[in-house]
């Protein structure tokens, strides 16, 4: 398996920094200060990318995927805290005086459960939105069953299927974005809801890791994505695409696919991928699940504690985050690294390695958790 690269953990901490800056601002700004919701695609072509890879990786090593291990080992990764956070929601909007906003929670309880509030939890209410930011995980949770079915598949006989799906569904869901289905189905229904939900960065993601997986092109697309200078030229491409956006939203989830696939390549060559190497940043990118979980509540509390806070989004972040990063280093430790260890038991097993053999042996590194 590959060793876990640390590059990728920095741009997670860029992504998780954006994300916390978005939800510190009173109101929308103009500009590339009001676009820190772009940290959101990041963590998709992140995802789309190292689960490829991963499971490209297995194939490698054990002749075959298996759904099951992975899906258990997804299912430790992500459910616990996810569902501690949320029971911790339950129980605060329980305390307060019925509303709007209590009641259209409870009412989206069954979607956030189920990873399903990207399809059925409405959004356009003039009230604000408890949990709302599981729609992101909900679509995460959606592309980690679907894939990898679809990549086992393809990786017995069919390699072409892969690409072909996502190039498929990439051009069905521009399609419906863009309004090329002529108004079927009505704007802001379930089934429209459905065909928007996938995720441009996270299918381009996943292309970009099939691309340096597939014999014929790695040579090439490793050439050209593993220069030297390529991660730095990739960021400041993703960084003018933010400052003054031009063309689809899909040129910058192409930028993001990119930017990953070079930092993944650059093993430490030119000045930013070391600076994405700085250990803090490796460190955040590392709890920064927690920190994506977590932030909204420090918000809150902040908020409610110093309600002068709620006017200066600059002070406001700055607490959040360091917070947020505190209360995610905790749960790391405590909640989700003995959890990580029991993944261990559901590593796939090389070829020619006994299952009774020790985890080390049969899972050293990995690409970590997406």
């Amino acid at each position: 398996m590959r060793p876990r690269c640390a590059a990728l953990d920095g741009l997670r901490c860029i992504a998780i920094a954006a994300v916390v800056w978005h939800h510190s601002l009173r109101s929308a700004l103009p500009g590339p200060l009001g676009r820190g919701y772009l940290g959101v695609p990041l963590f998709f072509a992140l995802s789309g990318f190292l689960i490829t890879r991963l499971l490209c990786a297995e194939r490698h090593a054990t002749g075959d995927i298996s759904l099951g291990r992975f899906w258990i080992r997804r299912c430790l990764r992500i459910f616990p805290l996810y569902y501690v956070v949320l029971a911790g929601f339950a129980l605060r909007v329980a305390l307060l005086e019925p509303s709007a906003a209590t009641r259209h929670f409870f009412d989206s309880l069954p979607f956030y459960v189920s990873y399903t509030s990207n399809w059925f939890v409405r959004f356009d209410v003039p009230f604000p939105i408890w949990f709302g930011f599981a729609w992101s995980l909900a679509t995460e949770e959606q592309f980690y069953l679907w894939w990898p079915p679809l990549l086992r598949r393809a990786e017995r006989g069919q390699r072409w299927l892969a690409p072909a799906a996502l190039l498929a569904l990439l051009a069905f869901d521009q399609l419906a974005e863009g309004g090329g289905l002529a108004g079927w189905p009505p704007p802001g229904s379930v089934v429209a809801r459905i065909m928007t939900s996938t995720s441009g960065a996270m299918t381009l993601g996943a292309l970009f890791a099939l691309v340096l997986e597939h014999p014929r092109w790695h040579a090439a697309a490793s050439r050209l994505l593993g220069a030297r200078h390529a991660t730095g030229v990739a960021t400041l491409a993703a960084a003018a695409l933010i400052c003054e956006p031009v063309g689809p939203p899909l040129l910058l989830d192409l930028t993001l696919g990119a930017l990953v696939a070079t930092a993944a390549l650059a093993r430490g060559h030119g000045v930013a991928p070391r600076l994405l190497t700085l250990p803090p940043l490796v460190h955040v990118g590392r709890v920064s699940y927690g920190v994506y979980l977590l932030h909204v509540p420090v918000i809150g509390l902040l908020t409610r504690w110093f309600p002068w806070l709620g006017e200066r989004s600059g002070p406001l972040f700055l607490l959040a985050f360091a917070l947020s990063v505190a209360a995610a280093s905790v749960s790391y430790r405590y909640l989700e690294a003995p959890l990580l260890a029991l993944q261990q038991r559901f590593r796939p097993i090389p070829r020619g390695v006994s299952s009774r053999a020790p985890a080390a042996l049969t899972a050293r590194g990995g690409v970590g958790p997406a």
